[in-house]
């Protein structure tokens, strides 16, 4: 389900503070309890999954735990962020009455709320649920009916409407944020990051975090797209510009004009970032030998690999091998 009544309001001009107020891309997640702290870790992993794909830090988060007295410390959320309220399925989270006014506080104070699972009955204790649609588990609608009378339980797993999203579970959350993400970045951002994520089937194509950013930024460009797949799919035996256009049956200029326009870079740039890409994968992932890697990512030698692989990430490849073994492997 995609985001309903998230556009910025009509009387605000697009890209103010003001009409995307909130969509922050600063979250707060606050756990019921050690229990469910997995379930915010896991929307975190989403949020750290969409920097990746869009290739920088567009989003930031903290969590705290309300069984640690955060709600002790005030305020936990300014205005510029999304709180999260993550609770089970199990139990309904009845906050204790000196975290309420805390708690008001916060739920007020936030660009965004969120609440996932028996988090539902904060807001609802703290007098402050200005909606009239939600998604609600079935163990907790009795309840919510009960003590918020007038509302809409919707029938999905997640719900937004106005300022307040919600999802029936921790299992859910995770999508919820995902159509966050997408009603910020884009429905092209949601629908890759889902599939990233293993929340969606995914397609025939496949394709890295640097695929995915360049293809975002294509816009849709059936050229500068098909570009990107052949480069992906010729990442060991690299082809030159001309040879790339060849197979588009469109000159080499106008593939470098397409390239500078809408992805900013030249088609050399990029293709490099793409085998760059893969390089950090095969590093992270595999035992495979460092002049190896090398050659499958189509660099003529392996010290002009860790030359560029070192400009873009800031580690060389002997680094980032010992940090994803532990040392346990041989560059």
């Amino acid at each position: 389900m995609y985001l309903e009544n998230l556009e910025p309001a009509p009387s605000a001009a697009v890209g103010t503070s003001n009409a995307r107020r909130s969509l922050s891309g600063d979250f707060v997640f606050l756990s019921q309890d050690s229990g469910v702290a997995y379930a915010a870790e896991a929307c975190i992993d989403v949020l750290r999954s969409a920097n990746r794909l869009l290739g920088h830090d567009a989003y930031g988060w903290t969590h705290l735990r309300a069984d640690d007295h955060a709600c002790d410390a005030a305020p936990i959320c300014g205005p510029d962020q999304t709180l999260v309220l993550i609770g089970g399925t199990e139990h309904p989270w009845r906050p204790a009455k000196s975290h309420l006014t805390a708690l008001r506080a916060c739920i007020r104070n936030a660009a965004r709320v969120c609440v996932v699972g028996s988090a539902v009955f904060v807001p609802l204790a703290a007098g402050v649920l200005g909606t009239k649609r939600l998604a609600v588990h079935p163990n907790f609608r009795p309840g919510v009916e009960e003590t918020g009378r007038g509302l809409d339980l919707a029938q999905g797993a997640t719900c937004h409407h106005n300022a307040l999203s919600s999802a029936i579970s921790p299992a859910a959350a995770m999508r919820m944020i995902v159509e966050l993400v997408g009603a910020r970045d884009g429905e092209f951002t949601r629908a890759a990051l889902s599939r990233y994520l293993g929340l969606s089937e995914p397609e025939a194509e496949t394709g890295a975090g640097e695929h995915w950013r360049y293809k975002r930024m294509a816009q849709g460009d059936e050229v500068i797209g098909d570009a990107l797949q052949i480069m992906l799919d010729h990442l060991e035996d690299t082809l030159t510009v001309g040879q790339i256009a060849g197979l588009l049956d469109v000159s080499p200029r106008k593939l470098e004009r397409g390239f500078r326009d809408l992805l900013e870079q030249t088609p050399l740039k990029v293709y490099r970032d793409l085998r760059l890409d893969r390089a950090h994968s095969l590093l992270a992932q595999t035992s495979l030998p460092v002049n190896e890697v090398s050659v499958a990512c189509g660099f003529s030698n392996v010290t002009l690999m860790k030359k560029w692989f070192t400009r873009k990430y800031g580690q060389t490849p002997d680094q980032v091998r010992r940090h994803a073994f532990a040392g346990s492997a041989a560059a």
